[in-house]
C-alpha cells in the first residue's frame, strides 16, 4: 500500500511536492506511492511534468495517459506499471525498473533510459525517437511497430525481443545482444550493429540499406516468413561470414532491349509478388528502376548470392508469361493508361518498395524520401517545445504530421506526403525551410 503520508503531499501539486524532494534531499526519503488508486491522488491522466519522483516505489501504478514530460524517474521502481500513451518526452528513467510495465503507445522521445530494466514490457507502437536505452535490459520485450529512430541502443540486452515492423533507421546498436530477437519486417536502414550479437535472430523482410555490421557474432540466422528454417541449415556461420554475405545485398538487373513501357513496372511488381509467394526462400524487392536511356532496366535485390542465378531466371520466365498473357489487350491497357495521364488523374506509377516511377520516365526512390522525412522528423524533435517555432502548431502535432507523410511514403503516396510537409513547413516556418529536406519535398508537391 502507498504511503498516505506522501499521497498527502503529492495532492497539492508538483510544485508543492518537488520542494518537499528538495527540503528532505539529504534524507534520501524513497517516496512510497506502491499500488495507488486513480482516486487517491488523481493520478490517471494527470499533469505530472517536471515532478521528482526519483528512486519513488511506483510498482503497480496506474499512469495510463499522464503527462510526465522532463519528469525525473531515475531508480524509480515501475514494475507493472500501467503507462499507455503516457507523454514520458525527455523524461529521465536511467536505471528504473520498468520490467514488465505497459508502456505501449507512449511517447519516450528524447528520453533517458541507460541501464533501465525493460525485461518483458509491452512497447508496442511505443514512441523512442532520440531516446538513450544505452545499457538497457530490453529481454524479453514486446515492442511491435516501435519508433526507434536515431535512438542509442548500445550495449542493449534485447535477447528474444518481439520487435517486428518496428522503425530503426539510423539507430546505434553496437555491441547489442540481440540472440533468438524477432526483427521480421524491421527497418535497419543506416542501423549500426557493429560489435553486435545475432545468432538465432528473425530478419525476414528487413531493410538493410546501409547497415553497418562488422565484428558480428553469429552462427546462424532466420531469413524465412515463419522463422522456422535455420540459415545455413546445417553448419554454423564461420567468424566473419555473416558480415561477408549480407554487408550489402546481392543484386540482379532484367534489361528492358526493346524499350521500358509504362505498364511493364506494373508487371514485374506483379512477377515479384508472385515468386515472393513461391520462392519466400529469395526475398526478392525491386530495388531501382532505371527508365531512361537505351537500356531500360529494373534492378532487384535477393537474400543471397547463392539464389541470384535462380531469381533472374524467375524474372525472366513470370515476364515472359505475362506479357504473352497481356498481348491481346496491351494496346487497350495503353490507350487506357494514356486517358488516364492526359487527365492527370495518374501522375506516378507504384513500382514495389524500393522505388516509383513517374509517368516522364523519371526514377524517385522511396527510401530516399523516407530518408528526407526522417531528416525534417529529428529537426522538430531537435527544437525546444518552448521555442517560437511551435506558435502555430504543437510539436508532436508536427511530429504526427511527418510520422504520417512517412507512412504515406513507404505506400507510395508520394504526392500527398509531400503536400503535407509543404503545409507543415507554412507553420513552422524557418525550422523546416531553411532545411535540404523540406526543399525536396517542395520540389516534388509545388
Amino acid at each position: 500500500m502507498a504511503n498516505p503520508e506522501h499521497l498527502k503531499i503529492l495532492k497539492q501539486g508538483v510544485k508543492a511536492w518537488n520542494e518537499w524532494r528538495r527540503v528532505n534531499k539529504r534524507k534520501r526519503i524513497q517516496p512510497d506511492l506502491k499500488g495507488a488508486e486513480m482516486s487517491d491522488v488523481d493520478l490517471h491522466k494527470a499533469d505530472l511534468n517536471n515532478t521528482n519522483l526519483s528512486r519513488a516505489n511506483l510498482s503497480g501504478v496506474d499512469l495510463g495517459g499522464d503527462h510526465l514530460i522532463m519528469a525525473n524517474l531515475s531508480g524509480a521502481n515501475l514494475e507493472g506499471a500501467y503507462l499507455l500513451g503516457a507523454n514520458l518526452c525527455r523524461a529521465n528513467l536511467s536505471g528504473a525498473n520498468l520490467k514488465r510495465a505497459d508502456l505501449s503507445e507512449a511517447m519516450l522521445n528524447d528520453a533517458n533510459l541507460r541501464d533501465a530494466n525493460l525485461n518483458s514490457a509491452n512497447l508496442n507502437y511505443v514512441d523512442l525517437l532520440s531516446a538513450d536505452l544505452g545499457g538497457a535490459d530490453l529481454g524479453r520485450v514486446n515492442m511491435v511497430s516501435g519508433k526507434l529512430m536515431f535512438a542509442n541502443l548500445v550495449g542493449t540486452n534485447l535477447m528474444k525481443a518481439c520487435m517486428r515492423v518496428s522503425v530503426l533507421v539510423g539507430a546505434k546498436m553496437q555491441k547489442a545482444n540481440l540472440r533468438n530477437a524477432d526483427l521480421r519486417y524491421c527497418n535497419l536502414v543506416c542501423t549500426d550493429l557493429a560489435g553486435s550479437i545475432l545468432s538465432g535472430a528473425k530478419l525476414y523482410g528487413t531493410s538493410r540499406d546501409d547497415w553497418v555490421i562488422k565484428d558480428i557474432e553469429c552462427k546462424y540466422v532466420y531469413w524465412d516468413e515463419d522463422g522456422k528454417n535455420r540459415s545455413p541449415k546445417d553448419r554454423d556461420l564461420k567468424p566473419g561470414e555473416f558480415e561477408r554475405l549480407y554487408a550489402a545485398l546481392p543484386t540482379i538487373e532484367y534489361v528492358f532491349e526493346n524499350g521500358m513501357s509504362p505498364i511493364d513496372p506494373l508487371i514485374m511488381d506483379r512477377v515479384v509478388q508472385a515468386i515472393r509467394e513461391r520462392e519466400p526462400e529469395f526475398d526478392i524487392k525491386i530495388d531501382s528502376i532505371n527508365a531512361r536511356g537505351l537500356a531500360p532496366s529494373i534492378k532487384f535485390t535477393v537474400q543471397h548470392e547463392e539464389y541470384k542465378e535462380r531469381a533472374l531466371e524467375a524474372v525472366q520466365k513470370g515476364y515472359d508469361e505475362r506479357i504473352k498473357r497481356l498481348e491481346a489487350e496491351k494496346d487497350r491497357l495503353y490507350d487506357l493508361l494514356g486517358q488516364a495521364i492526359d487527365k492527370d488523374s495518374i501522375k506516378l506509377i507504384s513500382a514495389g518498395p524500393g522505388a516509383i516511377v513517374a509517368t516522364d520516365g523519371s526514377t524517385i526512390n522511396i527510401q530516399q524520401h523516407i530518408h528526407n522525412a526522417l531528416e525534417l522528423q529529428k529537426v522538430i524533435a531537435d527544437e525546444p517545445e518552448a521555442s517560437k517555432s511551435f506558435a502555430k502548431v504543437a510539436k508532436k502535432t508536427a511530429l504526427d504530421i511527418v510520422g504520417g507523410a512517412i507512412r504515406d511514403v513507404a505506400k507510395g503516396q508520394v504526392k500527398e506526403a509531400a503536400k503535407q510537409i509543404i503545409e507543415l513547413g507554412k507553420d513552422l516556418g524557418p525550422i523546416l525551410a531553411k532545411t535540404a529536406a523540406y526543399a525536396f519535398f517542395k520540389s516534388i508537391g509545388a
